[in-house]
This record gives structure tokens, C-alpha cells and sequence, in this order.
């Protein structure tokens, strides 16, 4: 009888033990550009998954995926929050997040006053859906915390991709590029942190980066972005276990350079869209 015991105790032991990797789990979808859908055993986040500009230099979702999406088929059923990081095309498009949010009443979406501002011009059921939109006035390198549910996103205002530093100039002197509102993410699940920075260089967002006070868990680097130096930052600063690329170019041409390999095998490569990969 003591040994049934024993035994139960095991199963129970395994069992248990099965419950909890699988809580900690978690899933990321590759999309395209830096489109991406990240899900454990509670939640689902988008983030900028509705690239439609700039075809012939990124990588852009497919129309399947897009209408998937907007119309919630697995695996985009049930999704607790679209983050857009900024308002350019291959990242952003106001329509199709309308169409999203009306078909996903229960998601909520955080997004810069850029993108914000132009569903509010362009989108014509603006009022219906602008109870789901979240949208903090941000200065440069400050940061919001934000509970959603089950889980709490840091939203941290980052230069937009440039390698010059803005400090010092007015916005005046901004290129149009450079007036580019960006959004970093960090996605608080409850055993993980994900980071995705949108198009904000790290190695000049080394203020905005003061901002993250946990250890990341997933990070990303674009073509942007792809240098020893900020690897070096995600290694070093973010303490990131896993370093993801995005935002490739066609035919993707930094993957040839003499740096890239230098980094390349610290790099997590999706090949093709809705390709998967489990973190634990």
C-alpha cells in the first residue's frame, strides 16, 4: 500500500511538473517584417502585424495571414492586445486595424498619438472602437507601465531608427524620419519578458533602455540594428536568454556583410511566415 502511495506521488509529481513547463511557456509566431504573435497558456499579444508599404524593400504579411487576423481564425482567435509601434506602412495600417478591433471587440490596442491620431482622421467607425485604443502621451525616453488582464506591458517612447542622437536639437531640426513617434514594448507575462523595440535603434536609445528593470527573456534586433554593439546591449544591459532578428531586407543583403556573421550565430532566424518557435 505504501508503495501505491509512492507512486501516486510520482504521477502526481510528473503531472504537476508538465503544468508548470507548459506555464511557462512561450510561443512566438513569425508573421513578417517585425510582425510577430506572441501567446502563452493565457494570453495573446499582436505586434504590428499589418504591414502593407514599402513591399520592395521588407518583407510584408501575406493577405491570408491579414484577413486570419482581422477575422480572428487560429491562431489569431482571442487576442488580448495589438501593439503597433509606429505609424509607417510596413508596420502600420489604419483600415485594417479598424477592420481588427471592430471584429475583436474585447482586445485592447496601445499605439503612439502618430497612429492614434491618423485612425481618428481615416477610420470611419473611429468612435465605436476608441474605447479599446491606449495611447499615453510619452515624452522621449519616458516609459508607461500598463496592466491588461492577465499580464502588463512597459511602453517606452525610443528614437526612431537613425544613428544620429536628437539630444540638443529642437524639433525642428528633425528630419520627417526622425519626427517618427516609435514605441518600445516590454510584454510582462507571468514567468516571461518580451522586448520589442520597433524601429528604435538600441545603441542610441541607451536612456530609454534605463527604463526596463527586468531581466528580458526574448529580444529582437533588426537590420537597423544588427551590429556587435547592440548585441552587446542585449547581452550585457537586457540580459536577454534570446535574441530574435526581424525587419530583414530583400534580397537580404546584411546577411552577406563581414559584421553580420560575427553575430549570426547568436540569432534566432524565422524563415518563413507563420513559422514557430516554443521558449521555455
Amino acid at each position: 500500500m505504501r508503495k501505491l502511495s509512492k507512486l501516486k506521488w510520482l504521477i502526481l509529481a510528473i503531472v504537476w511538473c508538465g503544468f508548470t513547463d507548459q506555464e511557462n511557456e512561450i510561443k512566438a509566431t513569425y508573421l513578417a517584417n517585425c510582425g510577430f504573435l506572441y501567446e502563452n497558456d493565457k494570453s495573446k499579444i499582436l505586434i504590428d502585424p499589418f504591414g502593407t508599404e514599402y513591399g520592395k524593400f521588407f518583407y510584408l504579411p501575406s493577405e491570408k495571414t491579414k484577413w486570419n487576423i482581422i477575422k480572428g481564425n487560429a491562431p489569431f482567435n482571442k487576442i488580448d492586445l495589438l501593439l503597433i509601434t509606429h505609424i509607417h506602412g510596413d508596420h502600420f495600417n489604419a483600415i485594417l486595424t479598424e477592420s481588427f478591433l471592430l471584429n475583436h471587440s474585447k482586445a485592447k490596442m496601445i499605439c503612439p498619438s502618430q497612429v492614434y491620431k491618423q485612425m481618428k482622421d481615416s477610420c470611419s467607425s473611429f468612435a465605436k472602437i476608441e474605447p479599446q485604443i491606449i495611447s499615453p502621451d510619452l515624452s522621449m525616453n519616458e516609459s508607461k507601465r500598463i496592466i491588461i488582464n492577465d499580464f502588463s506591458v512597459t511602453t517606452i517612447r525610443m528614437q526612431h531608427g537613425t544613428d544620429r542622437r536628437l539630444e540638443g536639437l529642437s524639433n525642428s531640426d528633425y528630419t520627417e524620419y526622425e519626427k517618427t513617434e516609435n514605441f518600445g514594448y516590454v510584454v510582462h507575462f507571468d514567468k516571461k519578458n518580451v522586448f520589442h523595440q520597433g524601429d528604435g535603434c538600441l545603441r542610441i536609445n541607451d536612456k530609454a533602455l534605463k527604463n526596463i528593470d527586468c531581466p528580458i527573456d526574448i529580444a529582437h534586433l533588426s537590420y537597423f540594428d544588427w551590429d556587435s554593439i547592440s548585441m552587446e546591449i542585449v547581452k550585457r544591459d537586457l540580459k536577454a536568454d534570446n535574441v530574435i532578428f526581424m525587419h530583414g531586407t530583400k534580397p537580404a543583403k546584411e546577411l552577406d556583410s563581414e559584421q553580420f556573421q560575427g553575430v549570426k550565430p547568436q540569432i534566432i532566424f524565422f524563415n518563413q511566415e507563420l513559422e514557430s518557435r516554443i521558449f521555455d
